[in-house]
């Protein structure tokens, strides 16, 4: 992962930066990579008319559809550790891309609310794959208002996290 100066995110990036999968580790029983390959042969979950603003509301894109597998999907897979009661409220997932930007999401966002049916790990959109800017693999929270502050292009990492 490289670490990237303040503001220095909106540039263009390269290749250098395209991410060829997904790592999901940290509070799960079994850590996994989830290569380009594998999630494209994945059913897709597409979401139409998505537009993606920043934080201060200007629109950063504007894609048809995007479609990807979704992250709590993954997530089940690697199996988040919820031993005790309140683990649930306790437990938080970083997404990282390799570009060094980070974006939170809690366990009730993901698997207790409507808004873990729409946090994708991105892999097309408006059916092409994505271009070298977002990596092969982007992480987008499509239900959020405001998408772009919690889209991870480069995703790379996804660490399960308890406080």
């Amino acid at each position: 992962m490289r670490d990237m100066p303040p503001g220095v995110r909106d540039k263009v990036y390269g290749p250098e930066y395209v991410s060829e999968g997904v790592v999901v580790h940290g509070e799960v029983s079994t850590p996994r990579t989830f290569g380009y390959d594998e999630l494209l042969a994945r059913p897709q979950v597409t979401v139409d008319g998505c537009v993606i603003l920043c934080g201060s509301g200007k629109v950063k894109d504007v894609p048809r559809t995007i479609s990807g597998v979704l992250l709590r999907d993954l997530l089940d897979e690697a199996r988040i550790r919820l031993d005790d009661h309140e683990d649930p409220n306790l437990t938080y997932v970083v997404a990282i891309g390799n570009d060094g930007y980070r974006a939170l999401f809690s366990w009730h966002e993901l698997f207790n609310s409507p808004a873990g049916e729409g946090v994708l790990v991105a892999l097309t959109k408006d059916g092409a794959p994505l271009g070298d800017n977002e990596g092969r693999l982007c992480l987008v929270s499509t239900q959020d208002e405001r998408a772009g502050p919690r889209r991870i292009r480069y995703l790379s990492s996804v660490e399960v996290r308890r406080i």
